[in-house]
């Protein structure tokens, strides 16, 4: 499909859930002869998700949670961050059918028996969520049989409640811990639940590149770097216009009610199917606001304060991404200060040499033209200084590191007065020369020798080269400090689709701010202003991977060499956000080349950030690969055309490579999907055009949840932004 995924039919556990025996023999033998026989049993069990799942488990869901937008052409999906978990339990509590023969020569492939995840997600529209309710229950409320209460049970019985072929607690399950459940009518489970064919077409597994993603959450990695998925797919289409509730359900147990027809065990009237909700989420379909239309409705702007034009006095410092804010001073009186976060909208030149500040209040500078002071560069000071004492390893690290460094310069000037002394050929006696050295070492006292440029060769303690690189990335600055007023990132309210108009904000980071927030970060247990490890911290020189510039000590003072990182970024505030966890985002020079991300992630629920080693000159935003939808067009008939191997139609418009016909004579009732027909019709007409893969020795026979991801899933929407809003003019 793209060199970016690669569509799995499954990843199966080394051993699914449940209860095991191993057996253990040993046999002593004495002159070739048996003299002892030894065997001994040991029972077992092997755990997984059963009643409930742990919300880290869950990636993404689609369509968004709580979110508004044009969903009726996409089936719902979750996408687990576990690649093993749709089938880390079966529906019967044994092994995966291909694996249950007595002999291995005798297994069969999974191909032909493929496994069957023992969960499905259901969609529900509102009115259908009247007569349906998510209850909070306990186990025993599912496991406890024959109640006469019109209820149905999953095969979860109790040891001795009955003498069936069923499933059991295991021995750390507490009957008494709570769940959650709905109850579907016979209607209702009949109709919505997947056949056990449908059902092992609708979980697939994705290995996907996560080079241009935020690694957040992502925690299943192949050999080769990638993000390991899996995915379960609903059967049923959002109905267009109304708000839906989709819901993961446990269909352990229920093995016999989900078999072929004739040998289905169908459900009393009247009675009712008691399944172990996992997972709901909420959304409305409301024809608007899809991905495309979101990225497409971006507002690319800088960052910067686009009002005023009632007060052009005011302009040249909104322009430069200054904004006013109440600062109470120390003394308690209340004023305006100006204040602008690292993120400018111009570039603001870095200073010929660091500049050390011995205080906060010595970094205050003042504006005669309005009477306010820029506290920007003593407010970011004090946050490093803050933050560094806040850090533990690094306070401790960096003061032991400085004590060292003392000690190493009074050790070499104590060698340097000595030899000095030692070497003098002068008539001068030894009580006079003993007098001359004990006050040279009286002087290096006093002086309290500290860290000066030679002393950069010595090791720098990897907790402290750790920390300033993480602050130069700004890791743990407050948002309130890098946006100070929501006017620099808003979303405009659309009231014509109840969505909001994203945000992507452009911004140069000013290498100041950055030398202040570092300075001040280095600024404990400092005694003299001029520090040499500021110089490297600022060029970068401790985030990982990166190594800037060279420094040359050799003439007793600091000459760059290199460069110092040239930084720009972007914010993004957006429901492209929010609604698609996974999001990939690459940015690109004028000259087309990959910008290297020094920071690349989601920082609250609709806000990404990126920050890059280069000026930004073309942004690319595309759906996340994980998660790419499995789309039926739905206009006034429903419409889906086949791909053949390159992922192309030809165009054909025969019925030979669309399935059009066959979804509109009833295959699709009230939005429900019959895979199983569905898959066996793409297999039928993909075999006839010879556009499934006929080598080796399945011949294309096979045409398993992979190969049926691969014929519904859309090509992922793709949104490229030219950047022509960043101001190149240097700050005056």
């Amino acid at each position: 499909m793209s060199e970016n995924t690669k569509i799995v039919q499954c990843f199966l556990p080394a051993m699914v859930a449940g209860k095991y025996t191993t057996e253990v023999s040993q046999r002593v033998i004495k002159d070739k002869a048996s003299i002892q026989d030894i065997k001994k049993t040991f029972d077992f069990g092997v755990d997984a998700a059963r009643f409930t799942l742990n919300p880290n488990d869950i990636y993404s869901v689609y369509p968004p949670a709580n979110k508004s937008g044009n969903y009726s052409e996409s089936l719902p999906h979750l996408v687990f961050t576990r690649r093993t978990l749709p089938w880390e339990r079966t529906l019967d509590g044994k092994l995966p059918v291909f694996q249950r023969a007595s002999t291995p020569e005798s297994k069969r492939n999974p191909q032909e028996a493929p496994p069957v995840p023992w969960m499905t997600l259901l969609l529900f529209d509102e009115d259908e969520m009247k007569s349906l309710q998510i209850n909070r229950n306990t186990i025993a409320a599912i496991i406890q049989p024959n109640l006469n209460d019109g209820i149905i049970r999953p095969a979860i019985f109790e040891t001795g409640a009955t003498g069936q072929e069923v499933l059991k607690l295991m021995e750390w399950e507490d009957k008494n811990n709570g769940c959650f459940t709905i109850d579907l009518t016979k209607e209702q489970f009949e109709h919505y639940i997947p056949s056990m064919k449908s059902l092992s077409l609708l979980a697939h597994a994705k290995e996907v590149s996560i080079d241009n993603k935020d690694k957040e959450g992502i925690t299943d990695i192949n050999a080769e770097g990638a993000g390991v998925f899996a995915v379960i797919v609903g059967n049923r289409l959002p109905a267009k216009g109304k708000q839906h509730t989709a819901i993961l359900v446990s269909l352990e147990g229920y093995t016999d009610y989900l078999q072929d027809a004739d040998s289905k065990k169908n459900i009393p009237n009247n009675h009712k199917a008691r399944l172990v909700v996992l997972a709901n989420w909420n959304f409305t379909d409301s024809g608007n606001a899809s991905f495309s239309q979101l990225a497409d409705g971006l507002e690319v702007k800088s960052i910067k304060i686009q009002r005023g034009n009632d007060a052009p006095e005011l302009m040249s410092y909104f322009n430069s991404g200054y904004v006013p804010l109440e600062h109470l001073t120390r003394t308690g009186a209340s004023t305006i200060s100006w204040y602008h976060g690292p993120f400018v909208p111009k570039l603001f030149p870095a200073t010929s040499k660091c500049i050390s500040f011995a205080s906060s209040d010595a970094a205050l500078r003042y504006d005669k033209t309005t009477g306010f002071f820029d506290i920007s560069f003593a407010a970011a000071w004090q946050l490093g200084r803050i933050l560094a004492l806040q850090n533990q390893e690094f306070s401790k690290a960096i003061l032991n590191w400085r004590m060292a460094q003392n000690q190493l310069e009074a050790g070499k000037s104590r060698g340097d007065k000595l030899n000095t002394i030692l070497s003098d050929d002068s008539e001068t006696n030894i009580k006079d020369k003993v007098t001359r050295y004990l006050g040279a070492l009286h002087e290096i006292e006093m002086t309290s020798p500290v860290e000066t440029i030679s002393d950069l060769p010595m090791t720098i303690p990897q907790e402290v080269k750790h920390f300033l690189g993480n602050l130069y990335k700004l890791n743990g600055i407050p948002f309130s400090y890098i946006v100070p007023h929501e006017f620099l990132l808003q979303k405009e309210h659309q009231k014509n689709t109840g969505s909001y108009t994203g945000t992507l904000a452009l911004f140069y980071v000013d290498p100041n701010w950055i030398e202040a927030l570092l300075d001040g970060a280095l600024s404990i247990g400092r005694i003299n202003k001029s520090d040499a490890l500021l110089e490297q911290a600022v060029n970068g020189n401790f985030i990982d991977g990166y190594q800037t510039q060279s420094i040359d000590i050799s003439s007793g003072t600091i000459e760059r060499k290199g460069r110092r990182l040239n930084t720009t970024g972007f914010l993004l505030r957006s429901d492209l956000v929010s609604g698609w966890r996974g999001l990939e985002i690459t940015a690109f020079d004028a000259d087309g080349k990959l910008l290297p991300a020094l920071r690349f992630e989601r920082i609250d629920s609709d806000i990404f950030l990126g920050i890059f080693d280069g000026n930004i000159a073309d942004i690319t935003i595309k759906q996340p690969y994980e998660g790419l939808h499995f789309g039926i067009k739905n206009n006034s008939t429903y419409l889906k055309n086949l791909k053949n191997e390159d992922g192309t139609n030809q165009e054909i418009t025969d019925g030979t490579a669309d399935v059009n016909a066959e979804l509109n004579d009833g295959l699709i009732q009230n939005g429900v999907i019959d895979i199983a027909g569905l898959a066996s019709i793409m297999q039928e007409k993909l075999t006839a055009k010879h556009w499934m893969n006929t080598t080796g020795e399945s011949k294309g026979i096979y045409f398993t949840s992979a190969e049926f991801a691969y014929q519904m899933i859309d090509s992922p929407v793709k949104k490229s932004i030219t950047i022509n809003v960043l101001n190149t003019d240097s700050h005056e």
